[in-house]
């Protein structure tokens, strides 16, 4: 057999098709990163293994600000050509909707990189406009003002015009704008404010539904016409400078896009007519991310590129504005997704293994005489290619057989066990055989769901990839390290929660979604780290709390032109005494309630003082402790 490469290992996890430039494998068999793209590489395990030697236990996550910073230069790059390209009159004002990630840290690394441009942010949220409020110090930069509105938020935004901050107020419930009249009124600062539409044309994927007619957000045609009439009665149709709509995130079709265009930009050249002073188009999120590199229009990829989706939008502005003779506005896109999403990497740690039995020469002796079970060592030993069908259905009936009379009291525990341990030797020898066919029965295909090892990893599906668990979002999925061996086990994931729910079992494929990834075997005494990437977007901040894990350790990372890696930021994971107080424990009520408990037991005998002493200890280092394994 030929000798496992790393061009292998490239080939099985498809790293060049999703790593976007910025993931690759190196020479070590370990996986780099390259944040600039065209820049200096760091190595991911040589990283980790370091972090770990300073205390910075697995999970962590890894966030590499470079990254960042080149998906925004990309991003805009990417517009600036297009806008060249057709000779378009406005420019392109990139914007992050600070829901996407709305850490300290990543929003300043965004803000800072998109400075030069005039990044702008977008809240949907009071708490969001109050973070944002603060730090939101680039001047001309855009403040967009979404979601839910009460009069304490819009007399927020208005106020914070007079710091300089540039807040558009967007109108999403028709109700909104008298009350952004009123309270310009009372604080006599004017305002600036946009239209959210509500196009009946609906996107692509997974949430194609928050789109649409039926969408939460949004102005119907009739109540745009409403609104642009009370603008006109008050005398503030100047205030208009922005036209909004959304589609959905993750759009997977570039053909969703163009149609929605369509609608979208015949609507801002008829409002552009009756109100001169709306110079923005703001064309929302979706702007995809190719999690599984498969650039299909599959519900985890996209069919289409950053630079066609800018020439698309560029062109469907321009060709609109055109025929109607309307001045072409600035274009704004609130891509967050597309921005951060690749800057994250989960690192977790495979604690163990429960393998799948392998083949044997035979069974065994049979415990007991049981005819049931004598019969299942014929099957295992009679089996060949031409009775593989029918063999693998008598399984199935066999092993709700051996169930049946094991509750009855028909077959004793020891029985039972050989039966259950037989039955899964036989598996393997059908999937063994299997291989040889040239067509293989639907119901042997059944066979690759029972051959999969489970390999139980320090993480929580809920606190660190919650669309895995709650909307089946697929993330690419490697080990980071042995790459340049051949990864023989087949496996899927599970992680430290008391929940079936809690594990991975759909990996990316080129053609289709696999039930497996191909892992190494674990070896005693060395830890094995699988990485999971492409988690900047959503994840963290739509994690919950389940079996109270928290957040884990974070650390923020720049890879200097040399290759030398710095630690920017370093975020302590929580710890338990944080997660108990999130759910109303006080620790040191806990710890006093603990303390009666104690004093009781030593009382009756039942604790020696220095058992007490040590219980004691142990309680209070825990408390301070992370809530994930340690070694």
């Amino acid at each position: 057999m030929e000798r496992w490469t790393i061009a292998n290992s490239n080939d099985l996890y498809r790293v060049d098709s999703w790593g976007g430039g910025y993931f690759s494998i190196n020479q070590k068999g370990n996986i780099s990163v390259r944040p600039s793209r065209n820049g200096a590489s760091c190595d991911l395990h040589e990283l980790v293994s370091s972090l770990v030697k300073r205390g910075i236990e697995a999970p962590i996550l890894v966030r590499f600000d470079g990254i960042i910073e080149d998906r925004v230069r990309f991003i805009q790059a990417a517009f600036d050509e297009a806008i060249k390209d057709n000779s378009y009159g406005g420019s392109y004002r990139i914007t992050f909707p600070i829901k996407v990630n709305q850490q300290r840290h990543v929003v300043d690394t965004v803000r800072l990189a998109g400075r030069e441009n005039c990044l702008g942010l977008e809240v949907g949220s009071k708490p969001e406009l109050l973070a944002v409020l603060a730090i939101h110090d680039t001047p001309g930069a855009l403040l967009l003002c979404n979601g839910y509105k009460d009069t304490e938020y819009i007399g927020l935004a208005l106020l914070g015009r007079k710091i300089g901050r540039r807040s558009i107020i967007i109108v999403e419930q028709l109700y909104e704008l008298q009350m952004i009249l009123d309270l310009s009124q009372q604080l006599g600062i004017e305002a600036e404010i946009g239209l959210r539409m509500k196009p009946t044309t609906k996107g692509s994927g997974r949430w194609e539904s928050s789109s649409g007619d039926n969408a939460k957000f949004g102005l119907n045609t009739t109540e745009i016409v409403a609104a642009l009439n009370k603008l006109k009665e008050a005398g503030k149709t100047d205030w208009l400078k922005l036209l909004h709509f959304h589609i959905g995130s993750q759009i997977t079709s570039i053909s969703s896009i163009k149609q929605v265009l369509r609608e979208t930009t015949r609507m801002y050249v008829e409002i552009a007519k009756i109100c001169p002073s709306l110079t923005m188009l703001d064309v929302g999120g979706g702007l995809g991310v190719d999690y599984d590199g498969s650039r299909s229009n599959f519900e985890s990829s996209m069919n289409y590129t950053v630079g066609e989706y800018a020439r698309d939008v560029v062109a469907a502005i321009d060709e609109a504005c055109r025929a109607a003779e309307v001045p072409h506005p600035d274009i704004i896109s609130e891509s967050g997704r597309a921005i951060v999403a690749h800057h994250s990497v989960l690192v977790t740690e495979a604690l163990d293994v429960s393998p799948v039995l392998g083949v044997l020469a035979d069974l065994g002796e049979v415990p007991g005489d049981h005819e049931l079970l004598s019969r299942l060592r014929e099957m295992y030993n009679d089996l060949s290619i031409k009775n593989l069908h029918e063999t693998w259905n008598d399984a199935l009936d066999l092993r709700d057989q051996i169930l049946e009379l094991f509750i009855r009291g028909d077959i004793t525990l020891e029985e039972r066990a050989y039966a259950e341990r037989g039955l899964k030797h036989l598996t393997a020898k059908i999937k063994s055989l299997s291989a040889n066919l040239k067509y293989v029965p639907e119901e042997l295909e059944r066979v690759d769901a029972e051959m999969r090892d489970l390999y139980f990893c320090n993480f929580s599906v809920f606190q660190s990839l919650p669309d895995s668990w709650a909307v089946d979002q697929l993330f690419p999925i490697m080990p980071i390290h042995r790459l340049d061996v051949e990864p023989k086990r087949r496996a899927f994931m599970a992680d430290l929660s008391c929940d079936s729910d809690g594990k991975i079992d759909r990996f990316i494929d080129l053609r289709d979604v696999n039930s497996y990834i191909r892992l190494h075997e674990l070896d005693n005494g060395h830890p094995y780290y699988i990485g999971i990437f492409l988690v900047g977007a959503y994840q963290e901040i739509l994690g919950d709390l389940h079996n109270l894990f928290g957040d884990t350790n974070a650390v923020h990372v720049t890879v200097d032109h040399e290759g030398n890696v710095e630690l920017n930021h370093v975020v302590q994971g929580d710890t338990v005494r944080e997660v108990l107080r999130y759910v109303q424990y006080e620790p040191q009520d806990l710890f006093d309630r603990l303390r009666i408990s104690i004093e009781r037991s030593l009382k009756n005998g039942n604790l020696s003082p220095e058992e007490s002493a040590k219980l004691q200890k142990r309680y209070r280092e825990a408390l301070e402790g992370y809530t994930y394994l340690v070694k």
